[in-house]
């Protein structure tokens, strides 16, 4: 006989909508859902906090004499371990090996390092095969890179040192690009339930208008045009300016439709969260269990999609085995990473990609235009459709894959759109901001690692002639001292294929995520018993970025 299924469970059944036909919500599925959520302390919730969320609404507007859980702020603020971790870049490489290896900030190097620059998105050179990458990925780097770097200091032709270069975001998995600082001190991040709701603290995202065109967007399983919708709240919210300003916890995140769609999405998959709570009768903060649980499982997909598949499994596992960092441990946001490894996703970008049935082939310009006056908010009919860029379940005509990871860069990354000079050239900002903070040779770090150097054979293999007469020049100058960006690069297409990050960008990458998560006390790594995704999922036990916009509903009409 089949166990009768708890009321929650029916409730959550009853709330939450399938957006994969082939993928419905069961009940294996939404027990462990239901398991998964935190119950509250004691039973409903204070009086003053009840109030509190109710006065933070659009129509109270009063915050003096307001009580709030100092959760509802970020943990820099209140959290003592947090409080002792400055948010500063560093090093991860000692200063000894960087004098070594180095290339020294003259002339000569800043004009071999542009000359290489140039060359690296030239017209004609992005060709197939794809990597097997979703490209999705090339875009949940970027917004996961918005999370927890942001450098506004450094100089592109002044030597700098990274320990003086403050991170001007928190070195953790948090999601503060979506939460900013919170409801009670960024309350147009939000939109509050009204005064008489039973549930003051299903606080949710505020979403944006769509400039009205037409339909656009996903199709679902039905995958033709004709199930596309005239979508009405599929962008960020904006200031009703000249200039539609996003009102989102990171401004790079509106930098480009694809990333700024991105956002929207990520604010859609808190208030499915919220809505499931709700359907589940929790009577706890709603706001604050929405936000555990979105939190952990972006983590838990950053772990075991993301990094599974841009470093490789034993890179991750080795990194979790090998990393000791206890919480609250000191930490510099290493510049190798930042500035070097971490930059692998932009060889990922694009020339063109399909957004959905109206356009087909739009170009990286195009991407960039369309989130622009005069196109905002965002148009109705360029909404995108992100089955083609994760995989979701869903059919789909075309899909899109990531562009190796190796030394070439899309043709568009030469001139990227308001910049001029260098500054426009994203190639030669790479390379010559390396040079500036005095990074490693990729060599360096390889000997750091105890791993095999690349050879000039396999740093050139390929190439074509004039990219290896620059790398030949100066007595093969950068094929001694190769750029650990460039290096990094190479790495990953001569020894992974152009799939996956060799062994001296895959440690980098790795071992900064996990010693990132291993120190917040907050972290799905630090629950005090086995993390295990509840949210619904195509495999029970796991929740991958396909899950995570299938969930927020992103993926359907």
């Amino acid at each position: 006989m089949p166990k009768k299924k708890q009321p929650a469970v029916r409730a959550v059944a009853r709330a939450v909508r399938p957006t994969v036909a082939s993928q419905p919500f069961l009940d294996a599925q939404l027990a462990p859902t239901a398991k998964g959520v935190r119950p509250p302390a004691a039973a409903g919730l204070p009086l003053e906090i009840r109030g509190s969320a109710k006065a933070l609404g659009a129509k109270a507007r009063r915050f003096h004499g307001a009580k709030f859980s100092l959760a509802y702020f970020p943990p820099g603020l209140w959290k003592p371990a947090h409080k002792r971790c400055g948010n500063w870049f560093g090093y991860l490489s000692p200063a000894l090996l960087r004098r070594r290896t180095r290339l020294l900030p003259n002339p000569q190097n800043q004009a071999l390092l542009d000359e290489l620059g140039a060359l690296m998105g030239d017209l004609g050179r992005e060709t197939p095969p794809d990597s097997t990458i979703p490209a999705g990925f090339t875009y949940a780097g970027q917004f996961i890179d918005h999370d927890i770097t942001l450098d506004v200091s450094s100089s592109l032709d002044t030597p700098a040192n990274a320990n003086d270069i403050p991170n001007m975001r928190t070195p953790a998995l948090d999601l503060d690009n979506v939460y900013g600082r919170g409801p009670a001190l960024d309350p147009f991040l939000y939109d509050f339930p009204p005064p008489s709701s039973p549930t003051p603290t299903a606080i949710r995202m505020a979403l944006g208008r769509n400039l009205p065109s037409g339909a656009g967007g996903p199709t679902g399983p039905a995958n033709n045009p004709g199930a596309m919708q005239q979508q009405t709240d599929w962008d960020v919210p904006r200031v009703d300016n000249a200039d539609h300003t996003a009102v989102i916890g990171d401004p790079r995140n509106d930098e480009n439709l694809i990333v700024a769609q991105l956002q929207h999405a990520m604010l859609r998959f808190h208030n499915a969260v919220v809505d499931h709570l709700v359907a589940t009768g929790f009577a706890g903060d709603i706001f604050l269990e929405a936000k555990r649980l979105a939190v952990q499982h972006y983590q838990w997909a950053v772990v075991h999609d993301f990094l599974g598949r841009i470093c490789g499994t034993a890179a991750v596992n080795a990194a979790m085995a090998g990393v000791s960092a206890g919480v609250g441990s000191s930490f510099r946001m290493p510049v190798e990473f930042a500035v070097g490894a971490y930059r692998f996703g932009h060889s990922m970008i694009r020339d063109r990609y399909w957004l959905n049935f109206n356009f087909p082939g739009a170009s990286l310009g195009e991407v960039f235009a369309f989130n622009r006056v005069p196109n905002l908010p965002v148009r109705s009919n360029w909404v995108v459709d992100f089955n083609a860029f994760f995989e979701t379940g869903n059919p789909i005509v075309v899909f899109n894959r990531a562009r190796p990871i190796d030394s070439v860069l899309a043709a568009g990354l030469e001139s990227l759109p308001g910049l001029a000079g260098m500054l426009a050239v994203l190639a030669q900002r790479n390379l010559r901001r390396g040079l500036m903070l005095g990074l490693p040779s990729g060599q360096g770090m390889a000997k750091l690692f105890g791993v095999p150097k690349l050879t000039e054979a396999q740093l050139t293999s390929g190439l074509p002639a004039n990219e290896v007469a620059v790398l030949q020049k100066h007595g093969k100058r950068l094929l001694k001292k190769t750029p650990l960006w460039y290096y990094v690069l190479r790495e990953a297409r001569v020894l992974g294929g152009g799939n996956r990050l060799g062994p001296v960008g895959g440690r980098i990458v790795a071992e900064t995520f996990v010693r990132i998560l291993k120190r917040d006390g907050d972290s799905y790594l630090n629950t005090g018993t086995p993390f295990t995704p509840s949210l619904p999922s195509a495999a029970p036990g796991q929740f991958t970025f396909a899950d995570l916009v299938n969930f927020a509903g992103v993926t359907a009409p």
